[in-house]
């Protein structure tokens, strides 16, 4: 009850939600906070076995992007009793809850967040046995007000991709998500011309604006193409750059024609090859040509006075006649192929 005095009411409200939060149980789990910029938020930091830390050790840091001291408790001193150490940027903004301390909860409180408190932080236990380090995923949400400093928004972002895409045309999505106010959502080429586009489908949950806008583009000299969204009321515009790759399409189907025309040469060459063959099979059954060979023999007991021909001499049908009647010693092994009169 004492605890609920020294609390401002919305520093009560933030301790009965995070009362709701699932304490984390083992060391690596990851609890995410979403907050506004300019409210105050609560990181969850608890032991399940609900022990006292009052005289325990524990030290809260910023480990991404960057690492800071947040906070840091030690036995009953902190960064604001005496304990040096506290990062700049974090000094005067953060508190934790001391009467807490007794039901092992470590929680603390940042206030006034801005952006770039956006970030993973650990609650480290570094004396107990074993060691246990909760982490916690802090999201700061930027807020963004008019000229007059009376409407506030959310800024819209833009995300492009290619749906669906052949040689000569694609079909583009941009998405525009939780935008507030309205934002206006175009597709523009290169040069910056408005292209023609279906109708924007729009939903929303009260002031928060999910849109998505679909265009079809066909190749020209001009492949990149820009998503862009603007709220007038925020002076804000924000675009998202997508290149079509229509060209690489182009060029990987004139890569497979040309192998495509390798092939159909090598299956010409092989055939021409097999045709040849075949016709001097054919020449050959018909006696069309005709194909004699020395067999590198030995000859018989009527061995003739005179050596055959030598294999590169010039002998004809008719020596080749006189060597078939008699007996030779032959040379090694020699063809010789001539066309028939027949």
């Amino acid at each position: 009850m004492n605890l609920l005095k020294m609390l401002s009411a919305s520093e009560c409200l933030w301790l009965c939600l995070a009362v709701l939060i699932p304490s984390a149980s083992a060391e690596g789990s990851r609890i995410k906070v979403v907050v506004r910029e300019g409210s105050d938020a609560i990181l969850p930091c608890s032991l399940s076995t609900k022990e006292s830390i009052e005289q325990h050790l524990f030290n809260w840091r910023k480990v991404d992007p960057k690492e800071q001291e947040v906070f840091r408790y030690d036995g009953g001193l902190h960064y604001y009793n005496g304990l040096p150490g506290q990062d700049e940027h974090f000094r005067g903004r953060v508190s934790h809850f001391p009467l807490e301390l007794q039901f092992g909860n470590a929680t603390i409180i940042i206030k006034n967040t801005v952006v770039n408190d956006s970030g993973v932080y650990t609650c480290d236990f570094p004396r107990l046995q074993p060691k246990q380090t909760f982490t916690i995923e802090l999201v700061v949400e930027a807020v963004i007000r008019d000229r007059s400093g009376e409407i506030t928004g959310r800024v819209a972002k833009a995300f492009a991709r290619i749906l669906k895409i052949t040689e000569d045309k694609a079909v583009l999505k941009c998405e525009v998500r939780d935008a507030s106010p309205k934002p206006k959502v175009e597709w523009r080429d290169g040069d910056g011309n408005i292209l023609p586009a279906e109708e924007p489908q729009v939903s929303h949950t009260g002031e928060r604006y999910n849109i998505t806008l679909l265009t079809t583009v066909t190749r020209t000299n001009n492949s990149l193409f820009h998503c862009v969204a603007t709220q007038e009321e925020l002076s804000h515009v924000t675009e998202d750059e997508l290149y079509v790759p229509f060209c690489e399409k182009l060029c990987k189907g004139q890569d497979r024609t040309s192998g495509q025309d390798i092939t159909g040469w090598l299956v010409g060459w092989f055939i021409g090859i097999l045709s040849s063959a075949l016709l001097l099979a054919g020449l050959l059954a018909t006696k069309t040509i005709s194909v004699y060979s020395n067999k590198g023999c030995t000859g018989s007991a009527n061995k003739s006075s005179e050596d055959p021909p030598a294999p590169d001499s010039e002998t004809g049908p008719e020596e080749l006649k006189g060597l078939r009647n008699s007996s030779v010693v032959c040379s090694p092994a020699t063809s010789h192929v001539w066309l028939s009169d027949s």
